[in-house]
């Protein structure tokens, strides 16, 4: 993208990046932030210091050099020294915590056990079109079944899988 003012242009990337990162950064901002208009300066003033800081020296991380530029900006206004600003945790952190992935793994042990329950070809059907997205035709060559026949399985898989859904309520 050019900018007629600026004679290095910002890389692609580095856009993709801060687009993608605008939501949370304007609501981690907007949080802590005393009004709408204080928000919008600082969004905007945290976006133009990474474009800036980015022309210079390639960052890993924008999103996290935006929110430390919004926060110091954020400490820097007298009356907003005194606000927590811990919520920038939950921005910086794109992994689940520990518990979320206890949660994850228990989650997907018990679709393995699930599937080892049914039957074989229901199962390499199931995976196959929905796991690998293979088509019906593809998956009936493969296992030398007519297309009906992988209808129908495909069919019962996701029967089975909707009636274990329905008993497991917290997938």
């Amino acid at each position: 993208m050019l900018d007629p003012h600026c004679p290095t242009p910002v890389p692609e990337p580095l856009d993709e990046r801060l687009t993608s990162a605008s939501g949370p950064l304007k609501r981690y901002i907007q949080r802590i932030a005393p009004n709408n208009s204080d928000a919008a300066d600082i969004y905007q003033e945290s976006i133009l210091r990474v474009i800036e800081q980015a022309r210079s020296q390639p960052l890993r991380n924008p999103l996290a050099y935006a929110v430390r530029i919004a926060r110091n900006l954020l400490i820097n206004k007298p009356k907003l020294q005194t606000l927590a600003l811990d919520a920038v945790d939950e921005l910086l952190c794109p992994t689940p915590c520990p518990e979320e992935r206890t949660s994850q793994a228990q989650r997907a042990q018990l679709l393995q056990d699930f599937l080892a329950t049914m039957p074989a070809q229901r199962r390499e059907v199931l995976i196959r079109r929905r796991l690998q997205g293979e088509s019906r035709e593809q998956i009936a060559a493969a296992m030398g079944i007519s297309d009906e026949a992988v209808k129908k399985h495909m069919t019962r898989a996701l029967a089975d899988l909707q009636r274990f859904l329905d008993t497991h309520n917290h997938f």
